[in-house]
């Protein structure tokens, strides 16, 4: 039996997200590759794109607007692995990465630009990707900017009071999206500068939703 093959792709400038990886790798018995394109270029992504199957995309403190070498070089890769049908998640900067690629407008959310930071409720649709469930729950966000435009090919599957656009899922492709950091450990709040102590069940929510996702990836 082949396992599935799913490539994190952790498009960090400054700090690696090395601890939500480990959560991420140690939930699944698909095999797990990581990827710094911002820091350490395409080529491990390339190497090994034949035996990739899904993405996992993870947030980042670039905009989708900043024009980096490295955004425009990882964009063009990743379409056609994606019209490919490889199942995708995009996280944070993941979803306005996608939103924006496949149309979507992403802007501050406010005209200060103040950022988002902590803890929001955000009520799920019902998506195939959770038993058709209607779902609410606590996840962790930090952003400034966000998707204020849903793209054509997308529909909304998650909002908040505070975001209209908390969530998206692909209409014909397996690609589904979150504003916010369900990968999230105790580690990755104390490396965003989030020093409140919070009970580890507090994550449970978002842990779910990336529970979701591996599931659909191993094919149960």
């Amino acid at each position: 039996m082949v396992l599935p093959h799913i490539a994190v792709i952790d498009p960090a400038v400054k700090v690696a997200e090395l601890d939500c990886f480990n959560k991420i790798s140690l939930k699944t018995s698909s095999k797990v590759s990581y990827h710094l394109p911002a820091l350490f270029g395409m080529d491990s992504l390339k190497e090994l794109e034949e035996s990739i199957s899904a993405f996992i995309i993870l947030g980042s403190s670039s905009s989708v607007h900043d024009g980096f070498a490295w955004q425009g070089q990882l964009e063009t890769w990743l379409r056609p692995q994606l019209e490919k049908g490889k199942q995708t998640l995009g996280l944070c900067y993941g979803h306005q990465m996608l939103a924006h690629m496949f149309g979507g407008k992403i802007d501050f959310l406010f005209s200060d630009r103040h950022k988002l930071q902590g803890f929001r409720k955000i009520k799920l649709e019902k998506n195939p990707l959770w038993n058709n469930q209607t779902l609410e729950g606590q996840v962790y966000v930090s952003h400034r900017e966000g998707v204020i435009g849903c793209p054509n090919s997308m529909q909304v599957i998650a909002s908040s009071p505070e975001v209209k656009i908390e969530g998206l899922a692909h209409n014909q492709l397996p690609i589904w999206t979150f504003q916010s950091h369900p990968e999230s450990t105790p580690l990755f709040l104390k490396n965003m500068g989030d020093r409140h102590n919070v009970p580890a069940q507090t994550l449970d929510f978002g842990t779910q939703i990336i529970d979701y996702f591996l599931t659909l990836v191993q094919g149960r």
